[in-house]
């Protein structure tokens, strides 16, 4: 009686939210919710891999067609939150099922054909990724926007790449910093603490990019991170602090400072000559924004340079950030609560994944160890890393 009482409780809580969405709740829907809050209910650092696989057997039964491609995202993000991040994937995956077949119409809108096209991508469907930008052409997509995903699903293919077909949708900034980026050898240096001692081999390459540096020693350690520090990119909050410091004799050290869109760029003078603001690609991703990361890849991959290495960074795996890199005043990041509002850590991983395989980018050995586990397993240690918060 207890049991149904509960269970009637949660219903009616899933049709009141579902409610305010304006999804509608189906009988599958309500036995895979209460599957779903019951196990998440219990409270141990790990659950049983029985009562995982009681969720996530629910969750591969359910039909795509019960939900639009958001409802599933938004289920998606729920899964994350309270630590069920492989039952999280059989929901995303679902979405990605009913973007694709949303576009099937032949009436599908533009961002129903955006959405299809990032799917097509993901599961490495090329092909159909073309065709649906052919589509999206039609619906006069606009070509700034256009010709940037034309070039990363050409990346993304593992094709020679063409660095000159950047130069259509090129800011006035990107040729002077190509010219600083094409066919040197570039260490990409991460925020995750280390006890590595790659400091000396950092330093040997053409090009050393880090990330929200704000002068001083902080992040230019030199047995862990390599003391040089040719190109920082920046955060908005990261160029929101900087902003507030002496950023003038920072940008004096450095090549280049990079800001990921214009509210970050707009915190400095528009006179900063080495300022740059990068090519975004949020417009097409599914409601979610590229990490540091694979946001300084993707960029710099647009100038073909002869390498990139990535030093200290495992794909969320570690919270820990070396001394400096934030604020003293920061709250603790709460990197749960980052995957469900802004960075999609399987979209990331699976981006990532793909340049490793095409040959684009490698790593040390962490790195390396990270790329070769693939997702499953990858969900597995982010689950232990973070579903018990």
């Amino acid at each position: 009686e207890q049991h149904r009482a509960h269970q009637s409780v949660r219903d009616a809580g899933l049709k009141g939210a579902f409610k305010w969405f304006g999804y509608p709740v189906k009988p599958a829907l309500s036995s895979f919710w209460s599957e779903l809050v019951s196990k998440g209910a219990i409270r141990c650092p790990e659950l049983t891999r029985e009562d995982l696989e009681a969720v996530q057997s629910r969750a591969r039964k359910l039909n795509p067609g019960l939900l639009p491609s958001m409802g599933w995202l938004d289920l998606f993000r729920l899964g994350i939150g309270i630590g069920f991040f492989e039952t999280a994937q059989i929901l995303r995956e679902k979405a990605l099922d009913r973007m694709v077949r949303d576009a099937e119409d032949r009436k599908a809108s533009l961002g129903e054909l955006t959405l299809a096209c990032y799917a097509e991508v993901e599961r490495e469907r090329f092909p159909q990724a073309r065709q649906l930008l052919d589509r999206m052409t039609s619906l006069k997509c606009p070509p700034h926007r256009l010709e940037p995903v034309r070039w990363f699903i050409a990346l993304m293919a593992g094709g020679p790449m063409d660095t000159g077909s950047s130069t259509a949708w090129a800011s006035s900034s990107d040729p002077a910093f190509g010219r600083d980026i094409a066919g040197m050898r570039v260490a990409l240096v991460g925020p995750v603490a280390s006890d590595s001692t790659y400091g000396n081999e950092i330093d040997q390459y053409d090009r050393v990019v880090k990330f929200g540096y704000r002068g001083g020693s902080h992040g230019r350690d030199g047995r862990t991170q390599g003391e040089r520090v040719d190109i920082a990119y920046y955060n908005n909050t990261q160029a929101k602090a900087l902003s507030k410091a002496d950023y003038k004799s920072v940008f004096a050290e450095l090549l280049w400072g990079v800001c990921h869109n214009r509210k970050g760029a707009s915190y400095f003078p528009d006179d900063l000559p080495n300022l740059r603001l990068l090519t975004s690609l949020q417009w097409f991703l599914p409601d979610t924004h590229l990490n540091a990361g694979p946001n300084a890849v993707v960029d710099m991959l647009r100038f073909g340079p002869a390498e990139i290495r990535i030093f200290n960074t495992d794909m969320m795996l570690s919270s820990g950030r070396f001394a400096g890199y934030r604020q003293p005043n920061d709250k603790p990041t709460d990197y749960t609560r980052s995957f469900i509002k802004t960075h999609d850590p399987i979209l990331q991983y699976q981006i990532m994944r793909r340049l490793w395989t095409c040959g684009y980018i490698k790593g040390d050995v962490r790195f390396e160890e990270v790329m070769g586990m693939g997702l499953s397993r990858y969900l597995e240690e982010l689950q232990k890393a973070y579903g018990a918060d």
